[in-house]
């Protein structure tokens, strides 16, 4: 176990951040002693580390807590991705090095022009972007996850993955899809459970699932059901959106 002052020392971050990151339930301590000194394990000293290390690649803290409360292999692979563009600019460094001092001695060919060439990086960080899209929709379709018997025994998978997978379709076509649904649902909150815009809500949100799986009325009505169930955590992002989604199905599927 480390204390507050030990972590500060290893890691550079003040003592205010670290209570801060406790205040938002971002990183926890471990214990607490009787006079009050946080302190921390192993295990909250490697969430810290991812901490940092996303903060350094330019994440805000909410996208932070989205990817660190997905299962650990969701996180191991957008890892592996980060490690990829990492390696990319490491490449061009020793370029960008060598160039200098080829510079240095008065040499210069046009294929120097290379060292600025940030496509490969570029498109690394466009799929990485893409996965943090994904897990942003994620938790909108929990609700589906359970009342579909092909993700029971999975730990809290993407329905948008999933659906890649099985329809192949464009990934970025499929998450479009996937935000428009949602959209549309936060669009439909102004008018009301059983108006035209909620009506076209969820029709495209049916629409959407049986991209994954077939749906009929009564699996569809579960699905309106098993949000009342993730309202505490569907409430974060937009108070309200879990009973409306569940409302808005009852009224079209009584």
């Amino acid at each position: 176990m480390k204390s507050v002052n030990e972590v500060c020392k290893l890691s550079g971050v003040s003592r205010r951040t670290l209570q801060y990151y406790d205040e938002i339930g971002l990183l926890p301590p471990s214990a607490v002693k009787e006079s009050g000194y946080r302190q921390y394990d192993d295990e909250s000293l490697r969430r810290l580390w991812s901490i940092l290390f996303y903060k350094e690649l330019g994440l805000s803290l909410d996208d932070i807590r989205l990817i660190l409360d997905n299962p650990k292999e969701i996180e191991k692979e957008l890892l592996r991705q980060h490690k990829q563009v990492l390696l990319e600019k490491q490449s061009q460094i020793k370029k960008m090095i060598h160039s200098i001092d080829r510079i240095l001695n008065d040499e210069f060919d046009i294929s120097m022009l290379r060292d600025f060439d940030k496509n490969r990086i570029n498109a690394l960080k466009k799929t990485y972007a893409n996965e943090i899209r994904l897990l942003n929709e994620s938790s909108f379709f929990l609700p589906v996850m359970k009342s579909n018997i092909m993700f029971s025994k999975m730990n809290k998978p993407s329905v948008v993955e999933k659906a890649y997978k099985m329809t192949h379709m464009d990934f970025h076509k499929l998450i479009t899809l996937a935000e428009d649904v949602i959209q549309k649902f936060y669009k439909a909150m102004k008018y009301g459970p059983d108006s035209l815009e909620a009506k076209e809500a969820v029709t495209a949100f049916r629409e959407f699932i049986q991209l994954i799986f077939p749906c009929d009325d009564e699996t569809f009505c579960s699905i309106g059901q098993a949000y009342l169930e993730y309202k505490n955590e569907l409430d974060k992002k937009m108070p309200g959106l879990a009973e409306f989604v569940s409302e808005a199905i009852t009224h079209i599927y009584p």
